[in-house]
């Protein structure tokens, strides 16, 4: 049981600090980590779980381990934003891979990636016709980016000088039966419309699963018994 308690105790530590210098590295999600967010990932996780299984190393050493590994992290990803020299080097730079519907075969073999993949990713991009495309750019998250030729693009009102409305933003103002009273004075209620408000719904809010109030304060309620009727599966 006292192992057990001290690997458990080593658990709770390390995992706190590394959600701490994860956090403190920037919001990144998995799939845009940069070469340097990676390296120094597998090794804070190397180290990590290391510290937990070894009896050897001792948890004060892994922490502080950890820290410095983000400690470098985070100076050189500031560094790398004062010095345009230094963020070219610690990171991928965006690649053209096809151009005026030609693909360009030098920049795929640099980026080391088979036509049969450059052709996914441009399905995955609604793109079945390669000519159609003006530019397709490979991110340096690995993500295509991709421009249709302009006879291509779709209609937009901006297109056809059209007007149109603006958007109609929705906030939530009640989620599962709380209401969500901050959201309401971003809104421009006062404290007395928010306790008018409150009483006028306080008896029905158990049985609101959602409510949304637009720029006009109109509201579109979600209830908690709404059950699906089955109709696409016909």
């Amino acid at each position: 049981m006292g192992d057990i308690a001290v690997i458990a105790g080593k658990v709770v530590a390390i995992m706190t600090v590394f959600l701490i210098v994860w956090l403190a590295m920037g919001k990144r999600q998995l799939g845009e980590l940069t070469p340097l967010d990676f390296a120094v990932s597998i090794t804070v996780g190397a180290i990590a779980g290391a510290a937990i299984i070894d009896p050897r190393i001792r948890l004060v050493e892994a922490i502080a381990a950890i820290v410095l590994l983000g400690s470098l992290q985070m100076t050189l990803s500031w560094l790398s934003l004062k010095i345009r020299a230094l963020h070219n080097q610690l990171n991928f730079q965006p690649t053209v891979l096809v151009e005026n519907g030609q693909i360009i075969k030098g920049n795929l073999r640099k980026a080391r990636l088979p036509a049969e993949m450059l052709l996914q990713l441009l399905r995955e991009k609604e793109v079945f016709d390669i000519t159609e495309v003006e530019l397709a750019v490979l991110e340096p998250h690995s993500k295509l980016s991709v421009l249709k030729k302009a006879e291509f693009l779709p209609l937009t009102p901006n297109r056809m000088k059209i007007p149109v409305n603006p958007n109609n933003i929705l906030l939530p103002v009640i989620l599962e039966g709380e209401l969500k009273e901050q959201i309401l004075q971003k809104m421009g209620f006062s404290r007395e419309q928010i306790a008018a408000f409150k009483a006028q719904y306080e008896a029905s809010l158990p049985e609101v699963f959602v409510a949304f109030m637009d720029q006009k304060h109109q509201l579109h309620i979600i209830k908690e018994d709404v059950e699906e009727t089955g109709i696409f599966l016909h």
